[in-house]
């Protein structure tokens, strides 16, 4: 009798199911995971043939599946009460943290991202133009107190050894951000720094240029949001995840800014709108954008070429320019070299997390 229960409980929750699907609309997006979801595939007989639709037709099924997220979720708690210590990339760590794994490198990809930064940093030291870079450590590299006991790791600091072996200047930050380990400078859900930590970074730069630093006390600190759960939540899916708080940082809240070959103006470097919704991060320079201006009543013209970590560590920069420029190679069609010279630009920094750097296939085209 108990067998046969279960097995009609099963048969019913699979029909349930199975009507639910037809009968609701699909979704388009995960807030969850945030990520685009599998829409309905067309249909061939070249797809068939390939088996190709009957891939899709398995993916689209699991994205639309009824309830999916509150499904995904329960999932990750059972695998968390089961003992896992990692699931979707990420280690649940100490004191909430979850950490992006990170496990070896692409040596030869990094090798040439080296190379091109370097071939970079010639040519531009011929022009009279210094450039510098900057190779931000991660949380589970700064934090490693806070992994999983024996969780496998890869070593950033080999990545910073090697890039000061090929010439290149690099502003080493991971003793500033140690110094701080025990401040809030990384983000428990999301694999991003935090403006705190941005800001250590930013003081540890300008003084190895021989330039005065600001304490913080001469920004004013505006709460952004304190319900932000970032990438690694959405991998993780843990509905016990804290959430995040995002700090704005700012001497002058208003500046000219030009997206995109001014494609877009506006009058902060903070676009609000991502507030409301699950890409919180993008409040700062409106996420990643090709080029960004950045007017300010300072003296030179600073270029950025940057991954997302250089979004809130621009917000430090601004005022100490008459403009920041901000490249992102990634969606960044143009030649640097032109756009350096068009622009009058008198200093480069080029900004990655270190993960980001040794992988990165766009940062070959920076030279």
């Amino acid at each position: 009798m108990r067998n046969a229960i279960i097995s009609g409980l099963f048969c019913f929750l699979v029909l349930a199911g199975a009507a639910a699907q037809l009968l609701l609309p699909d979704q388009y997006y995960s807030q969850q995971e945030k990520r685009s979801l599998k829409q309905l595939p067309a249909l061939s007989w070249s797809s068939l043939a390939s088996g190709k639709f009957e891939a899709e037709i398995e993916d689209y099924l699991a994205d639309q599946f009824p309830l999916r997220d509150s499904w995904v979720a329960a999932k990750t708690l059972a695998e968390r009460l089961s003992g896992k210590r990692e699931i979707g990339g990420v280690y649940f760590g100490e004191d909430d943290y979850l950490i992006e794994i990170h496990r070896d490198y692409d040596f030869r990809q990094l090798t040439q991202n080296i190379d091109a930064v370097k071939r970079l940093q010639d040519t531009l030291e011929e022009k009279g133009i210094p450039l510098q870079l900057m190779l931000v450590p991660t949380a589970g590299e700064i934090l490693q107190d806070k992994l999983p006991a024996f969780a496998p790791y890869a070593d950033q600091q080999t990545v910073i050894t090697l890039a000061k072996e090929h010439g290149l200047q690099v502003v080493d930050v991971t003793d500033a951000l140690e110094k701080h380990r025990d401040a809030y400078i990384f983000y428990r859900t999301d694999h991003h720094w935090t403006s705190l930590g941005a800001y250590y970074a930013w003081a540890k730069w300008r003084e190895s240029s021989g330039k005065t630093t600001a304490p913080r006390s001469d920004w004013i600190r505006e709460e952004l949001s304190d319900r932000f759960r970032g990438t690694c939540y959405a991998k993780a899916n843990d509905p016990f995840s804290a959430y995040d708080t995002i700090d704005a940082y700012y001497r002058k809240e208003f500046h000219a800014v030009a997206y995109n070959r001014g494609s877009y103006v506006t009058d902060s470097i903070y676009e609000r709108k991502y507030l409301n919704s699950a890409e919180q991060y993008g409040v700062f320079l409106n996420s990643n954008q090709a080029d960004t201006v950045v007017e300010g009543e300072g003296t030179g013209r600073l270029l950025i070429l940057k991954d997302s970590y250089a979004n809130c560590f621009a917000q430090f920069c601004v005022d100490d320019y008459q403009q920041t420029h901000l490249i992102d190679l990634r969606f960044f069609r143009g030649s640097v070299l032109n756009y350096i010279s068009e622009n009058e630009i008198t200093e480069v920094l080029v900004l990655y997390n270190i993960p980001n750097f040794s992988e990165d296939t766009a940062i070959t085209r920076c030279s």
